[in-house]
């Protein structure tokens, strides 16, 4: 039974166990008979992140590549996650317009979101993390990381890492294409190499009367990227625009059908790094949001919400390789600020944003990381331990260690185990919100977990398995409640929560066996159970989870010019909701999705392209109120240029 108390996590233990974790490889170090058992070479550190050296020699870390993007009828970030392993891709409405992201079990809130390293997380409501104007063309590769990594990435890292990663070298191309529901896409992708520096420029423009009346939306992408490299410094700027119009409709309220929302994201960010015995690898970001809500579309006077928040950060590191390892020292530091007219504290004096529209309220926090990474490698063993100190303003300090192991039973065979604390704070709309429905708290504390996890890993030239079981023990996470007999949701922490798990990954290239026509074919499966029920109260989120998820894909070249690519999905879901038709409480049904996409390629200049998603025209919902599209179709051209 989930118990609404809140309650401190005690960690006097893991305090002693993180001190433990760094001396361990020091000692190791200096050991002259440890030393011989050390590999002598130095390895070569692949930064996928900002701050870490953190990558599959340490942990399971789960790619989605370009050549499987591209090959997919998937068109949007949360389309591609919706086959990707234990993923949760939720969505209000279609083509990504809101999209809430969970990993293995978790809440879309405590799923951290990274664009090329760098944070794209909402501080005012995880309903806004996939607002990245990045379109599919751009990414080469997603890396997911399933399981807690606090340690590492700091805050809303709880459940799970997504970092996309953007190309370097972009194929320049116009695409073209048309859609059901007077569906119209356009994009330019445009590459610029020059002698120092490498530039790409993309812009998107998507719109459609919607598949039902309430569901029509305008969408905008810019994003700009270039690359240069003085001596053996590299650096990296990325800036980019989302904007999106859209018919909300019951995405907050049955009551209330006929709303409305607009949002628009602003980013850049700076990366300066250098690799060698003695690197750097320092990122400077900033993040603004825009949201405006309308309860009433034709009538917007009656209830609008109005919501800007800003994120500014400077993350520093310094890399230390030698013999024996490699070692890792940084800090972050970082400011999350909102203005709002319903989120926040009273403002001193109102900010006139519109009309009589105003910004009254508001908050701010600083949060500072300080962390300390030791990468150690022996014959057959890697060890990746680290803490990090979490400074918060608003909540306090809290210490996160972990440790990662990597052991090789055999040339294609390793074993993986971690122990990690992980943590999420809360967003301001938890803490502040209030309207005739909801209600936040302004007592709530962040959740914290201890993530447990043992995997393994089999490599071969044919194919790549690997499998994890996991539990991860969560205590004070945060959710909305609404208690029998009341009408209103109000934000609270729960007591403990275990979740456990276990997740099942393999890709074979078929073309390699036996010389088909049949490229890959891919296999996942997960599973997570939350050992709680609620007692007189009724979740929105936490007890709200994917409890299996089952995906297929196969690519195969039916010639030499068509390409067929094929993927099917099955959702069970725990949960329940209200169904306004009937007025009684439902469960979740269990379904299968299919999408497909037909290529053909006209010659090297032109590509035909087919994409069909919801194949068999399933009805399904993600959210209990908010039925999705049935089968959808659309046609399409992409050219060079």
């Amino acid at each position: 039974m989930v118990c609404l108390v809140v309650t401190n996590l005690k960690i006097e233990k893991m305090k002693k166990i993180s001190l433990f974790i760094l001396i361990i490889p020091h000692l190791i170090i200096n050991s002259s008979l440890a030393q011989n058992f050390l590999k002598k070479n130095i390895e070569e550190v692949t930064i996928t992140s900002n701050r870490s050296m953190y990558n599959e020699e340490f942990k399971i870390v789960h790619t989605i590549d370009a050549k499987e993007i591209k090959n997919s009828a998937n068109q949007t970030i949360a389309d591609i996650l919706e086959f990707a392993i234990n993923i949760d891709s939720r969505e209000r409405g279609g083509q990504g317009i809101q999209s809430d992201i969970s990993v293995r079990g978790g809440t879309f809130e405590q799923t951290l979101i990274l664009i090329n390293g760098i944070k794209m997380n909402d501080p005012q409501t995880g309903h806004h993390n996939l607002n990245i104007p990045v379109s599919p063309e751009l990414i080469e590769r997603i890396e997911i990381i399933t399981g807690g990594a606090s340690r590492i990435y700091g805050n809303y890292a709880y459940s799970g890492v997504i970092n996309i990663i953007t190309k370097e070298n972009l194929e320049s191309s116009i695409i073209l294409s048309k859609g059901q529901n007077n569906f119209n896409h356009g994009e330019i992708n445009f590459n610029l190499p020059t002698k120092n520096f490498n530039q790409i420029f993309h812009f998107s423009n998507k719109n459609s009367d919607g598949y039902v009346e309430g569901t029509d939306y305008k969408m905008y992408n810019f994003y700009y990227q270039v690359k240069t490299k003085i001596n053996d410094i590299n650096s990296t700027i990325n800036a980019g625009i989302n904007k999106k119009d859209f018919g909300a409709l019951n995405f907050y309220s049955t009551k209330y059908p006929n709303q409305f929302e607009k949002t628009k994201t602003t980013f850049a960010s700076l990366n300066i790094n250098k690799k060698g015995n003695i690197g750097f690898n320092n990122n400077f970001y900033w993040r603004m949001h825009e949201d405006e809500f309308i309860l009433f579309r034709d009538n917007p006077s009656v209830y609008q919400n109005f919501h800007k928040t800003n994120v500014i950060g400077l993350d520093l590191n310094v890399i230390k390789k030698t013999n024996l390892g490699t070692f890792l020292l940084g800090a972050e530091m970082s400011s999350n600020s909102i203005l709002s007219n319903n989120l926040g504290e009273d403002l001193n004096s109102p900010i006139l944003i519109a009309a009589e529209n105003y910004f009254d309220k508001g908050d701010n926090r600083t949060i500072t990381n300080i962390f300390a990474e030791n990468n150690i490698s022996f014959e057959r063993m890697k060890i990746s331990a680290g803490i990090m100190l979490n400074i918060n303003s608003t909540f306090g300090n809290e210490w996160f260690p972990g440790i990662d192991i990597n052991y090789e039973v055999s040339k294609n065979l390793n074993c993986y185990l971690s122990i990690n604390k992980s943590m999420r704070t809360p967003n301001f709309t938890e803490l502040y919100y209030t309207s005739p429905t909801n209600e936040g708290n302004i007592n709530l504390v962040p959740e914290q977990s201890i993530s447990k996890e043992i995997g393994f890993k089999l490599h071969k030239k044919v194919h790549t398995t690997s499998i994890s079981i996991f539990e991860r023990k969560g205590e004070n996470l945060i959710d909305w409640i609404l208690f029998d007999g009341d009408s209103i949701w109000r934000t609270q922490n729960l007591n403990k929560i275990k979740t456990t798990g276990i997740e099942l990954n393999s890709k074979i290239n078929l073309k390699k066996v036996f010389n088909s026509k049949i490229n890959y074919f891919k296999f996942m499966y997960a599973s997570n159970n939350v050992d709680t029920v609620s007692n007189g109260f009724r979740s929105a989120y936490v007890l709200d989870h994917l409890k299996t998820n089952l995906s297929f894909s196969i690519n195969y070249n039916l010639s030499n010019n068509f390409t067929l690519d094929w993927k099917m999905s099955y959702q069970e879901r725990i949960g329940d909701f209200l169904d306004p038709n009937t007025e009684k409480i439902k469960n979740f049904e269990p379904f299968w999705l299919t999408s497909m996409r037909l290529t053909k390629d006209i010659n090297s200049n032109f590509k035909l392209f087919l994409d069909i998603n919801n194949l068999f025209n399933v009805k399904y919902s993600d959210f209990g109120t908010i039925e999705q599209p049935g089968r959808w179709a659309r046609i399409g051209l992409k050219t060079k240029i």
